[in-house]
């Protein structure tokens, strides 16, 4: 009788610590091995990609898989960038990410919206040559179809020209490899163009 006592605590105990290993084993799954599989698999499915990369990672509330925000962005290049949102729920639904979130599209923002928000680089190089006072943008590009943009958001940017403060605006350059200059255009992070300037090539940064 002890002997079976004795060998049903055994076999409990090691349920107890395999369940332990288990969940163990979930909850520590490495986020650098979720990040290598998740690139792998935007690089086979994006190859034509500009720009594609994990932007948001976090453990689910379980503690066993990582929710998994990627972005991929086609024609970065280009006045009329392509980005989308991919996410993934990994390990537990592998590979099968849900269907990608369009942010630009067909080249416009901030359309069928009470409120615009540019939120993204892509976003305000549509922005620069789209909205209203983008005539400045418009001319540029057209005059150069060479020109490529660039897109950097700014928490607080000091024109130096009349010493103002800006809060919360994007900076989109534009420069073609045929000219000597280029364009830079200041927007508001609700689709306002506050100013265009020309910039000499080798003061451009």
């Amino acid at each position: 009788m002890k002997r079976a006592l004795l060998l049903a605590a055994i076999v409990l105990i090691g349920f107890v610590v395999f369940g332990c290993t288990q969940q163990q084993k979930q909850a520590t799954f490495s986020e650098k091995d979720a990040r290598t599989f998740v690139n792998d698999d935007l690089n086979a499915k994006f190859a034509d990609a500009e720009i594609k990369g994990i932007t948001e990672i976090t453990p689910s509330a379980t503690n066993d898989s990582w929710q998994i925000k990627a972005r991929v962005t086609f024609n970065y290049s280009s006045p009329c960038p392509v980005r989308m949102n991919v996410y993934y729920d990994y390990p537990r639904k592998g590979f099968v990410a849900t269907p990608p979130e369009y942010v630009t599209r067909d080249c416009f923002v901030c359309r069928n919206t009470a409120t615009c928000i540019i939120g993204t680089p892509e976003e305000a190089i549509i922005a620069s040559h789209t909205m209203n006072g983008s005539t400045a943008v418009t001319n540029y590009i057209t005059a150069h179809s060479n020109a490529v943009p660039d897109a950097k958001f700014y928490t607080e940017y000091v024109d130096t020209d009349n010493k103002t403060r800006h809060k919360d605006v994007w900076l989109v350059k534009w420069l073609s490899p045929t000219t000597n200059f280029g364009l830079l255009t200041l927007i508001s992070d609700n689709g306002e163009i506050i100013k265009s300037w020309e910039v000499a090539r080798s003061d451009f940064v």
